[in-house]
């Protein structure tokens, strides 16, 4: 079936696990701590739910969403991502045979919000999982009680589980977020390059991971150490 066919062509990024997510601290307001500890629970649960994580753009829900793909597979076959940002063009039959998934996870739900059809599949969906005991979680960028849904009972069916907004992060633990995910790549990164990059890039998270990403493949590739020097001469080849 179609889904099943895009569900095998749909890797998820390397990196995006629950170790590599930084939350914040514990008792900030801003934390997103507790929500991955749900999430954490969440996929390890043996009873179906339904979850839903909302926040602005790079708040981090592509990366839990996809962290708790990855934890699932590691126990459980017939783990689904379907991110709709990238394809709703293929249309409302990529949910069709998604009753054989044992983890349903489905990005950016808002993308589709507005159109009936995709609504109404979008409804069935919802309601197929929880008839099947099939965990779903869920994504968008505002909250969903908010959504300009034309169904109103899918607008009901959306708040049936958990929802948990999910805080951007501050420009003070974007490096924190930055040393984590270097740790977790097996290398340390050391406030002299966070502050180059902080002075020479774009301040948003999703790029700097990205710097990071090339960064760290070319100090594997050339055995150095990611220093000051080594990140201008890499990074000025781009």
């Amino acid at each position: 079936m179609l889904s099943q066919q895009l569900a095998l062509n749909i890797s998820l990024r390397d990196g995006y696990c629950f170790e590599s997510f930084y939350a914040g601290e514990d008792d900030s307001e801003q934390s997103n701590f507790e929500t991955v500890k749900i999430l954490e629970s969440f996929v390890h649960s043996s009873n179906a739910q339904q979850n839903l994580l909302w926040g602005k753009s790079q708040s981090g829900k592509t990366h839990l969403l996809q962290a708790c793909c990855a934890k699932a597979s590691q126990y459980k076959t017939g783990v689904t991502y379907l991110p709709l940002r990238d394809f709703k063009a293929y249309g409302v039959e990529i949910f069709s045979g998604l009753g054989q998934s044992s983890f349903i996870a489905i990005d950016d739900i808002d993308q589709v919000i507005g159109d009936k059809t995709w609504e109404t599949s979008l409804f069935n969906l919802i309601n197929i999982t929880r008839e099947n005991k099939q965990p779903l979680l869920l994504s968008c960028a505002e909250n969903p009680r908010n959504l300009s849904c034309e169904l109103p009972d899918l607008a009901s069916r959306l708040i049936w589980g958990g929802v948990y907004q999910l805080h951007a992060l501050t420009d003070t633990n974007k490096p924190k977020a930055l040393k984590v995910r270097a740790r977790q790549r097996g290398f340390e990164l050391t406030d002299r390059v966070v502050e180059y990059l902080y002075r020479r890039y774009p301040r948003d998270i999703e790029s700097l991971m990205e710097i990071l990403d090339i960064l760290d493949k070319e100090s594997l590739r050339q055995k150095m150490m990611v220093t000051v020097p080594f990140a201008k001469k890499v990074l000025e080849k781009l």
